[in-house]
């Protein structure tokens, strides 16, 4: 329907302007045959005695095609009808003995012009208007005898009627073109919708339970049915990863949650059991006392993972060599291997972003901590530097690395490489740091080799947030 409503007004534009055109060219064409009218009847009454006998002739035989409803008017520089009265309805004029008698003219036809009219003529030379159907041409004739007017109507029938014609086709193509053209677009509509039907059908049968379903795609590769196609296959893709490690996520905290509330159970109820000494049962709540406080932590890291989004109210401008000063400082505390290198330009620019300072102190520092639990008390090298890429913070120990297969699992919730089970921790701070660093526009590059030490580099690109 739409597209039918299009092409009826582009096409209704069209036929009007055609209509137009041909309207315009048909007055344009019958002032051309009043001026000849005009023309013809002043050499038939004022120029018979400077013309050739064989031209008057022709102007003799040529003046009776005359035109539907013509009258003609002659006027002297006086304004006053010569040759032709306008009272009349003969022609007086001698010369008119052997002209044809249809050349007389009917009382209805008789007609007379007002002075301002003659005026316009004599001094426009050649004028062209309209009165009704009728159209006027009128013409200043110069003449040995004088100066005359010479003023011609009549109606073009034939051209009319022409037009009433042109109009009756013209409306019978445009409700023709209408019925063709929604016709036709229904069809093709209804070819070119049948992707798009196939494809709404192939999702309604999608569920959470089957997202490694994928839509078929087309032989065309870059039509915009394979291009909607591959983009739902991503954005199932996509949805099929979040909803795994959604998945992963809630098995891996439900466990990590269970296992320091078992030994709390555990221990709590081997005490009661027995009567104890007063060292056993001090004992025991020690041990209740540290799994609650791994359970406590764990708790916060979840609760800071699941809150780790950015508020346009919290933004601030941020020195990242000032923010990396801060977490050194407090970390210089536990440890006092950290090396701190300051390699950055003088524009401070360079090395500033627009972020939350809270979340990307906890990011940086949860790398510094990673590093400085695996490096086995050895230094850590800190480096802040800018580039092509924006303001870089390199974080390198010198521990036991990690294996290259398990390089991309790293930033995965709760997941912890095997050889890193004998250090605590809860595998929740890398992917909070990587969280937080992808929200302020920037990523976490990592290189690693076994026994030789891993490298963190956060890349903050020079677009900031």
């Amino acid at each position: 329907m739409q597209f039918t409503f299009m092409i009826a007004i582009l096409l209704f534009i069209v036929l009007i302007g055609i209509f137009l055109l041909v309207e315009q060219n048909r007055k344009a064409s019958f002032y051309t045959q009043l001026d000849d009218r005009a023309l013809t009847t002043g050499q038939l009454y004022l120029a018979q005695d400077n013309m050739s006998p064989e031209n008057f002739k022709k102007v003799v035989e040529k003046y009776p095609k005359t035109l539907p409803h013509e009258v003609a008017r002659i006027y002297n520089d006086k304004f006053q009808a010569v040759f032709i009265k306008e009272d009349s309805v003969s022609w007086s004029n001698a010369n008119l003995k052997n002209i044809h008698s249809s050349l007389v003219f009917a009382k209805e036809d008789t007609i007379s012009w007002s002075k301002d009219v003659i005026e316009q003529v004599v001094e426009k030379k050649n004028i062209h208007f309209s009165i009704g159907d009728q159209q006027v041409a009128g013409l200043y004739y110069i003449d040995n005898s004088g100066n005359f007017v010479v003023i011609a109507s009549a109606t073009d029938d034939a051209g009319f009627q022409n037009m009433r014609k042109l109009a009756y086709i013209m409306l019978s193509a445009f409700l023709a073109s209408l019925v063709i053209t929604f016709l036709l677009g229904r069809i093709f509509a209804t070819i070119a919708l049948k992707p798009i039907l196939k494809i709404t059908n192939d999702l309604k049968i999608i569920r959470s339970t089957s997202l490694d379903k994928r839509l078929a795609l087309t032989r065309y590769k870059n039509d915009e049915i394979s291009l909607l196609s591959t983009t739902i296959n991503n954005l199932l893709e996509h949805l099929e990863q979040s909803f795994n490690d959604q998945q992963s996520f809630i098995t891996n905290a439900s466990h990590e949650l269970r296992t320091p509330l078992t030994k709390i159970f555990g221990k709590a109820e081997v005490t009661l059991k027995n009567d104890r000494e007063k060292e056993e049962y001090k004992n025991a709540l020690q041990t209740v006392v540290k799994e609650a406080e791994k359970l406590n932590s764990l708790i916060s890291s979840l609760l800071e993972l699941s809150q780790a989004s950015i508020d346009s109210t919290e933004l601030q401008k941020i020195q990242l060599d000032e923010l990396l000063w801060e977490v050194v400082d407090e970390w210089d505390n536990k440890s006092e291997s950290v090396k701190v290198i300051y390699n950055l330009p003088e524009n401070v620019e360079k090395y500033s972003v627009q972020g939350n300072r809270r979340l990307l102190f906890i990011a940086i520092s949860n790398i510094l901590k990673n590093a400085i639990k695996f490096s086995g008390n050895k230094e850590v090298d800190c480096t802040i530097f800018c580039n092509e890429k924006g303001a870089n913070i390199t974080i390198k120990d010198q521990g036991m690395g990690i294996e290259s297969e398990e390089l991309r699992h790293i930033f995965q919730p709760f997941y912890r490489a095997p050889n890193a089970f004998k250090h605590p921790g809860s595998g929740i701070g890398l992917s909070l740091a990587e969280k937080i660093i992808r929200l302020h526009n920037g990523n976490i590059e990592v290189e690693s080799v076994i026994n030789r030490g891993t490298t963190f580099t956060i890349v903050f690109l020079q677009s900031t947030i």
